[in-house]
């Protein structure tokens, strides 16, 4: 499950690469100046390699973060389902949706346990067009679903006429299929009965395919490392994991699909022809959403950065981080090279 793929999975990347283990991400909505800040923090950068690679996976990891500087690429939730760069070429839709948004890179460092970590911070100019640019995106999309079928598990998904219609009727009536308030996000989507059905299944089958590799990683993982194997090697067999019946509850506990739900207020309501999803709190300052760390961290990456003589700040605590938020909410964000150059030579980007 911790393929490097970019926004929309658009391509698939060569096995090994930099990795992040755990991630908490703060979006600030600012009505009066028609802007949305978000800061991420990555917690645990290492290095992923695979059996049967030829590439040095922390050579490779230190590449990554090299060309992050310079493009400044933004993972969500380990490098999947969703990165974004600004430096590429997306369709027409998704590009007018990135024009808003601006990347600056934070530096490396270590939290208080010594963790390898690093912070990104975003913003979203023009905040009001640019959710409308989102919902256009987001329309077409849908509306290629119904054309196509979409893909799950079990094969191909082909919506039923009612769920056509209420998309139809949806749409037609001026109503957003993702609506962004202050402290809350909501997807809405126009199922029939059957399709919301469907859609509840694949959301209980990704989550049972991916909460039990992630507490068979966390174990394998550590048996392996206590046993002096590389630990830049992350491919568990699933059936060279025994769970002992005791440590059952307090894997699953730790499992990051299952802390989500728990550590994070979201919402899935049901009506006649309309199915939410939801995150975050209306009217809330800000909205958070994290992700747990999955015990997949270790410090080979960091000793290597060090051994290059990479600037690595020591011991940042959370009250630093917040503070550094703040600040970057007072000024413009400084671009990646490659991302002010680019814009420079479109106008800026606007």
């Amino acid at each position: 499950m911790r393929t490097c793929l970019p926004w929309l999975l658009l391509a698939l990347l060569p096995v090994g690469c930099l990795e992040i283990d755990g991630q908490e991400l703060t979006v600030r909505f600012d009505e009066a100046a028609d802007r949305i800040d978000v800061y991420l923090v990555h917690r645990g950068l290492f290095a992923e390699g695979g059996q049967g690679s030829d590439r040095d996976p922390l050579q490779k990891a230190v590449n990554d973060i090299a060309a992050t500087r310079q493009n400044g690429e933004v993972v969500f939730w380990c490098n999947w389902p969703l990165t974004l760069d600004l430096t590429r070429e997306y369709p027409a839709p998704i590009q007018a949706v990135l024009a808003h948004i601006d990347v600056e890179n934070g530096g490396l460092f270590t939290d208080p346990q010594g963790v390898l970590c690093a912070t990104q911070y975003l913003r979203i100019r023009d905040a009001k067009k640019f959710v409308s640019k989102l919902n256009i995106a987001f329309e077409l999309f849908a509306q290629q679903q119904l054309l196509t079928g979409t893909s799950g598990f079990g094969g191909p998904r082909t919506w039923d006429r009612d769920t056509r219609e209420n998309l139809r009727e949806f749409l037609r009536s001026g109503e957003k299929l993702i609506l962004l308030e202050r402290g809350r996000l909501e997807v809405r989507l126009p199922f029939s009965a059957a399709d919301h059905a469907w859609f509840k299944d694949q959301l209980e089958r990704r989550f049972l395919r991916q909460m039990p590799d992630e507490v068979i990683d966390r174990l394998g993982l550590a048996e392996r490392r206590g046993a002096g194997g590389s630990p830049t090697d992350t491919s568990v067999a699933a059936e060279s994991v025994q769970v002992p019946g005791t440590a059952l509850q307090r894997e699953i506990a730790r499992a990051p699909s299952y802390r989500f739900f728990w550590d994070n207020e979201w919402s899935l309501t049901r009506e006649e022809t309309l199915t939410r999803v939801g995150l975050g709190v209306l009217g809330s300052r800000e909205l958070r959403i994290t992700k747990a760390t999955g015990g997949l961290y270790h410090d080979a990456l960091l000793q290597k950065l060090r051994e290059d003589k990479e600037a690595i700040e020591e011991g940042v605590p959370d009250q630093e981080l917040a503070r550094r938020f703040d600040a970057f909410r007072e000024r413009d964000a400084v671009l990646p090279p490659k991302v002010a150059e680019l814009r420079a030579g479109k106008g800026g980007g606007k």
